[in-house]
């Protein structure tokens, strides 16, 4: 399909049991026999496809040994890109696989660009669109959650919904069409109408879908907040099953805001550690507060933390009276100590934990499910990581069969239903990648690392 061939580190760079270096095109057979000897002595032009083969790679005319070896060869069409496909298994570390890469560019061979060898997957037909962004979603998934709804769209879940929207629309489309020609047929009008809302029903149900998998996708923020020395970093600790926060009990150990990632019932969750929420005391301190407000500008939940073992203070009041203009729970921390804080208004969600021991942690963890995601996590076959651009289609789609949908119902002429629905076909075929324009792959596939 292309003139040239490509190659890259397939592996991330750094010290490791293996490393890969890939090299795709017409090319890719002859230029790996150029710096490969086998064991047996057999040039890689020779073996049969699909084959693993011993060996080393060597300098450029023959000289030093660059490393020990096992390189797969894989013809043409049977492979990623459908071109024929070379992958040189040496050690890991910077310097064998930076030194086998060098020694296959140096026989033509050029440095592939971000994502191109899943460019040429999906420019060759062997996947669509949407499978290889989910190539990407794999690669990047931060739950297994997340990797299960990225395979079951590489498997082509959503790709082949698309395709039989496709399908379907192009039938209805021809059946209106036939009133065009023939005016007085007016029961294709009337018959369209199941079909277009079954189609309608389709469509919102992947939009709904795109939904669910926006918020694994994208994730949650919940941001610790309190006065100082109330807890708020063993919190974190306690959620990341790490010491990552200083604990101390010194008030206003924490200066800035931590952030880390943790998943909390399959969902990836940013956890915002911050500052103690009180007059500063110092230029630094000012800045540590401020910080701490910007992030709970940026919070889908704020956790509110009181110290039950004290009775409340004036900040604290302060901080229960405030308006706080999204989710909020107070948690009454350190309940393995005697309680002194008097009892509160029932204006949010109360929970007693103890952040050191985790007692009532858990049942914390359950209570933020049921909070921001409505009760129960989806399951993967509910869910869609679509990206901005796709969601977008969807709502169009929909747009577009909701006025064929008027249309219909108002007796309006054949030409003008087939109309919206022959621009509901073209964004199927836009979400299939038919006719998408280059500076929408390009933006797709910059964001894939080299070697991919």
């Amino acid at each position: 399909m292309y003139g040239d061939t490509i190659a890259a580190i397939s592996t991330p760079i750094g010290e490791g049991g293996i490393g890969i270096v890939r090299l795709s095109g017409p090319e890719a057979v002859q230029i790996a026999d150029r710096v490969f000897r086998s064991r047996e002595g057999i040039p890689l032009r020779e073996v049969p496809t699909h084959t693993i083969h011993y060996g080393h790679i060597v300098a450029l005319g023959g000289g030093d040994t660059i490393d020990e070896v096992l390189v797969s060869v894989m013809r043409a069409p049977r492979t990623y890109t459908r071109e024929d496909v070379v992958e040189i298994n040496c050690h890991g570390g910077i310097v064998a696989t930076r030194a086998v890469l060098d020694a296959v560019l140096k026989q033509g061979s050029r440095v592939a660009e971000r994502g191109e060898f899943t460019k040429r997957a999906f420019l060759s037909g062997r996947i669509s669109l949407d499978q290889a962004k989910a190539v990407l979603d794999i690669v990047s998934a931060k739950t297994r959650l997340g990797l299960e709804v990225a395979v079951a769209q590489l498997n082509g879940r959503f790709s082949d919904a698309i395709a039989a929207l496709r399908e379907d629309i192009s039938s209805l489309l021809a059946e209106i069409e036939v009133g065009i020609d023939y005016p007085d047929e007016d029961a294709h009008q009337q018959n369209a109408i199941p079909a277009v809302d079954d189609l309608r029903v389709r469509v919102n149900g992947l939009i709904a879908e795109s939904e669910n998998g926006r918020v694994l996708a994208e994730g949650l923020t919940i941001a610790i907040i309190g006065r100082p020395n109330v807890g708020k970093s063993t919190l974190l600790n306690a959620f990341l099953s790490e010491k990552r926060a200083i604990v101390t009990e010194i008030p206003g150990t924490t200066r800035d805001t931590v952030e880390e990632t943790a998943a909390i019932g399959g969902v990836p969750v940013r956890l915002i550690d911050t500052a103690g929420l009180r007059e500063p005391g110092d230029p630094v301190e000012a800045e540590g507060v401020k910080r701490s407000q910007n992030a709970i500008l940026r919070a889908d939940l704020l956790l509110l933390l009181l110290d039950r073992s004290e009775p409340l203070t004036e900040e604290d009041r302060a901080l229960l009276s405030r308006s706080w203009d999204r989710p909020l729970f107070v948690l009454l921390n350190k309940s393995d100590l005697e309680r002194e804080i008097e009892p509160l208004a029932e204006d949010y969600p109360v929970y007693e934990i103890s952040a050191e021991t985790r007692e009532g942690v858990d049942r914390l963890t359950c209570a933020i499910v049921d909070r921001l995601l409505g009760g129960q996590l989806p399951s993967h076959n509910s869910m869609l990581l679509l990206d901005t651009w796709e969601r977008d289609l969807l709502r169009r789609m929909e747009k577009a069969l909701a006025q064929a949908d008027a249309a219909i119902a108002a007796g309006l002429s054949p030409d003008m239903i087939a109309e919206e629905l022959r621009t509901a076909h073209a964004i199927a075929g836009e979400l299939q990648g038919i006719d998408v324009g280059e500076e929408v792959l390009d933006q797709l596939f910059r964001r894939f690392c080299v070697g991919k």
